[in-house]
């Protein structure tokens, strides 16, 4: 069962001090004031941090790691689809500990999302240094948008980085960068081979890598593209979906490392080798270097879906790979935490072969730190990030570095190209204000939920399959406003538990639960145009002083499909016990099993009016 955490005791007692008022703080009933949502995991295992460190490194969403170092920092970068801000930029100086630089996509004009499904955006970043300008390189693509980009930083610790500089020669995804000895510079990405006019072998996940020479100094590719490598290891097997390509050059050999088998159950990690950059490349003896396919399914606890590596070598020498995997509850995909980021040393076999994991080995959740790692964690000074209790997603200083919003973050009625600056906006935004006690002002939008659109939500990531999240609700509806907390893995679906009022002027808290139960999910149009059903729906009237003062709003997981919804009354200096609404919704609803889509589950608070004005008071 789901332990009792102090963030609800933190949460009543916010409530005390900003809201112990003997009448309510907010008369308007088309903006919302929260105080700063708390949220709590339960980690799957215990270890030891002086000699051990616990994967997943990040959990929760943070897919399609890729890693860099220079110096004595590393920098990680992981991917964010449809979210904004885009890319979460972390550092370290030992691989264990890890503190957030922001977001290297955190301007609208870097990030046109659109008003598409979060399925589509920002895919797999890859970060790199060139010794060359001093400067660092995110590549990426934003899908069904500008294609394959780059930005630049000096200093990623200051979280500046350029607008994006487009690389339309570049096909399809997952691009990445090797700035090589010598000073030149290659790309590479993955992309069909119908696209590279090629006739594939086999009618799905016929993929070929491309390489170019990238002109750094002019910021553009220069002549044409040469295909590396075609289908797979084994052409034979017909192998799905050759992707996440990372060129490295070491000793004298050259390294192609590409996810492949698609990133669900048959995902793996396989590499190639060549004595020269643009090939021939030939498969390693040993393939795959990384994969839990082989396993069988309930193992204790359990990972899948691994792959999607890239490498890093430390000063002293030793190397390790960071990688995605999945945590599931039920089966081998059923999981609500998303693609999570995991960190293992990497082996070297007699024939100079870098290996992840042996195959039949399961991923550890707890790794004993390799003695250059222990070296590293001796000299660090950075407390790190955890993801399990990382604090309130805002406070008087404004929002914090976890804050997700669904897409571009518009005022009413505006476009994903208004000019917004997450960094200079931490406080202030389209449609919500912070003061200086960590009260949240968030306007009634009119965009749902369901909508490809930017409604007024402000959210995180949900790391764990056993949770908390509380805040407390100050807030007086009319007929055509709601607001409170949700459960959202996309715009299909999502759980709502909410205060409105109805025709007749009777307050209450809405429960509810929306899926997309269309079984038409063969295309990305029938699934635009699909609308989600409230499967579920309970409902509380409040009455006295519980329609008209703050209330203290809280989902726990108790189980990783049991997702209670429950409310406390706020008083003076008394909060109630907390009251369950209706029974358990389905946390199932919220698994990419059943969702679909590359993103993980994010829990938040949330305003909408059916009848919204143009603006809002500040």
């Amino acid at each position: 069962m789901m332990k009792t955490y102090t963030i609800l005791s933190m949460a009543a007692l916010a409530s005390i001090l900003w809201f112990g008022c003997s009448a309510p703080r907010n008369p308007d009933s088309a903006v919302a004031v929260f105080t700063p949502l708390e949220y709590a995991g339960e980690p799957e295992a215990d270890y030891d941090p002086a000699t051990q460190y616990r994967n997943p490194i990040l959990p929760g969403y943070y897919p399609d790691p890729s890693i860099c170092r220079n110096g004595e920092d590393y920098y990680l970068v992981t991917s964010t689809f449809g979210h904004f801000p885009g890319i979460p930029v972390w550092h370290s100086t030992d691989l264990v500990h890890w503190e957030s630089c922001g977001s290297a996509l955190s301007r609208n004009s870097q990030l046109p999302l659109g008003n598409k499904p979060l399925a589509l955006g920002v895919f797999a970043p890859q970060i790199s240094y060139n010794p060359g300008n001093g400067k660092y390189y995110i590549i990426n693509t934003i899908v069904d948008g500008h294609g394959n980009f780059f930005v630049t930083s000096d200093d990623p610790k200051t979280g500046n980085w350029s607008e994006p500089i487009l690389l339309p020669q570049v096909r399809g995804i997952d691009p990445s960068i090797l700035f090589d000895t010598d000073g030149k510079a290659w790309i590479v990405s993955a992309t069909s081979a119908t696209e590279m006019g090629e006739k594939p072998l086999y009618e799905e996940g016929d993929n070929v890598i491309p390489f170019y020479e990238f002109d750094w100094r002019n910021d553009k590719v220069v002549g044409e593209p040469k295909i590396l490598v075609r289908h797979g290891v084994r052409p034979e097997d017909k192998p799905l979906n050759l992707e996440g390509p990372h060129l490295y050059h070491i000793g004298d050999t050259y390294f192609l490392m590409c996810a492949e088998g698609g990133t669900e159950r048959g995902h793996s990690e396989v590499i190639f080798q060549s004595k020269r950059v643009d090939g021939p490349y030939t498969p390693c003896l040993i393939n795959p270097i990384l994969t839990q396919r082989d396993l069988p399914n309930g193992r204790e606890n359990m990972v899948a879906c691994t792959g999607h590596a890239d490498l890093v070598q430390s000063a002293a020498g030793s190397w390790y790979a960071v990688f995605l995997g999945t945590m599931p509850y039920d089966g081998d995909y059923a999981f609500n935490t998303g693609r999570q980021t995991f960190l293992l040393p990497v082996t070297w076999t007699d024939a100079q072969q870098p290996v992840i994991l042996e195959q039949g080995k399961p991923v550890p959740l707890v790794v004993d730190m390799t003695d250059d790692m222990k070296s590293l964690v001796a000299k660090n000074t950075i407390e790190g990030f955890d993801g399990y209790r990382p604090g309130p997603l805002w406070d008087g200083d404004g929002l914090k570095d976890f804050v997700l919003f669904l897409r571009n973050p518009v005022a009413q009625g505006g476009k994903s190209t208004d000019a917004f600056d997450l960094r200079q906006s931490l406080k202030k935004g389209p449609f919500y204000d912070i003061d200086d006690k960590g009260l949240l002002r968030l306007a009634c939008k009119g965009v749902k939920l369901s909508d490809y659109a930017n409604p007024a939500f402000i959210g995180e990531r949900i790391t764990a399959k056993l949770f908390s999240a509380s805040t407390t609700l100050d807030f007086q509806p009319s007929d055509t406003t709601e607001a409170g907390i949700v459960c959202l893995q996309n715009e299909k679906q999502f759980m709502t538990f909410m205060k409105k009022m109805d025709s007749t002027g009777r307050v209450y808290l809405a429960l509810d639960e929306y899926r997309f139960r269309s079984s038409d999910r063969s295309t990305l149009e029938a699934f635009r145009f699909a609308l989600p059903e409230n499967t579920r729906h309970f409902e509380v009237t409040l009455e006295g002083r519980a329609a008209k003062f703050p209330l203290s709003l809280k989902v726990e997981a108790v189980t990783p499909v049991d997702y209670v919804f429950s409310y406390a009354t706020v008083s003076g200096k008394k909060v109630s016990e907390y009251i369950p609404v209706g029974e358990a919704l389905d946390g199932y609803l919220l698994s990419t099993e059943e969702a679909g889509g590359f993103e993980g589950a994010v829990v938040g608070v949330y305003a909408y009016n059916s009848s919204p004005s143009a603006a809002w008071s500040r």
